[in-house]
């Protein structure tokens, strides 16, 4: 039987937390049938083995994809996902990552019911919790969502400005993505995809607690410095601009440059300082940024003579 709903997971020496992925998978009540397809990027830590394990139990749910090497390390991390979206037979797609935990049962029937009922949305979203596996802390992911208990639209700009979009909470409808919109990236990632998505048709966010992110040492999240992440987020906007010209992206692109601009700034680290300028002057939207050109590169010639 065709699935309705393609589970897409990557997974990366997960071996602490694969398991409770997995089960959160298994425990899905729906009405129709899914498939669960893994790619396991050449995990060294005994992950592979547990997957193994999983898809002789449940052969006709669990189709696992095993890299010889590691894809990541390659260069290719805007296109991991691609390994499984590209044998998803469902119409949707449920994206969760090796690492995290889904934790409500009946969160695939909730956002799939509601997606089948609303033919024009791409995507549904919903609440996370972030639990730190060094610390045993759990706290809420979200604290900026508006409109009180009740469900709500999503838009571009709404995931611009809010932490909606947690990749662990997508269900989206396969039909309205491209493969397209990797190719203008130079570091495709989840927030890119949800904001092309949201271009396709609206979001919804549905206020219940479906899922568990996973805070660990060996996540790609833990491990990257603020000042990579702030000249990152310049280069995302900057590009998500070249490609479609959307004016809702120059705000965004000014407070990033900003955020790496301080963030630079204090650690002396004139190198970065110069990329972000470079990457602001090179493709600068709007007067303002090109303004801001003059007085960053007085600032560079600042720090430069500390």
């Amino acid at each position: 039987m065709t699935p309705l709903v393609s589970i897409c997971c990557i997974t990366y020496n997960h071996v602490n937390l694969i398991r409770g992925c997995l089960d959160g998978f298994l425990m899905q009540k729906t009405t129709f049938p899914i498939e669960i397809l893994i790619h396991d990027d050449c995990s060294t830590d005994g992950t592979t083995d547990i997957i193994r394990e999983y898809a002789a139990k449940y052969p006709e749910l669990i189709f696992p994809l095993y890299e010889d090497e590691n894809q990541y390390s390659k260069g290719k991390a805007g296109e991991i996902d691609f390994y499984n979206y590209k044998r998803a037979r469902g119409k949707y797609i449920a994206y969760c990552e090796g690492d995290d935990w889904w934790t409500d049962p009946d969160k695939l029937q909730r956002q799939v019911a509601f997606l089948e009922a609303h033919p024009d949305y791409s995507v549904c979203y919903h609440y996370c919790r972030i639990f730190e596996t060094e610390t045993g802390f759990l706290r809420p992911l979200y604290n900026d969502i508006p409109g009180g208990e009740a469900d709500i639209d999503v838009t571009p700009a709404l995931l611009l400005k809010t932490s909606i979009g947690q990749p662990l909470s997508m269900v989206f409808r396969k039909s309205m993505y491209s493969y397209e919109w990797q190719k203008h990236y130079s570091n495709y990632c989840d927030s890119i995809e949800s904001y092309h998505l949201l271009r396709e048709g609206p979001g919804r966010f549905m206020k219940f607690i479906g899922g568990q992110y996973n805070l660990h040492s060996g996540g790609i999240s833990a491990t990257a410095r603020d000042d990579d992440r702030s000249v990152q987020s310049c280069v995302d906007f900057l590009e998500m601009y070249a490609y479609t010209k959307d004016d809702i992206l120059v705000k965004e692109l000014e407070d990033a440059f900003f955020w790496c601009l301080s963030i630079c700034k204090n650690e002396h680290d004139t190198k970065r300082i110069i990329l972000a300028h470079r990457i602001l002057a090179k493709g600068a939207p709007t007067l303002w940024l090109k303004f801001c050109y003059k007085s960053v590169k007085r600032h560079i010639k600042q720090v430069i003579r500390k």
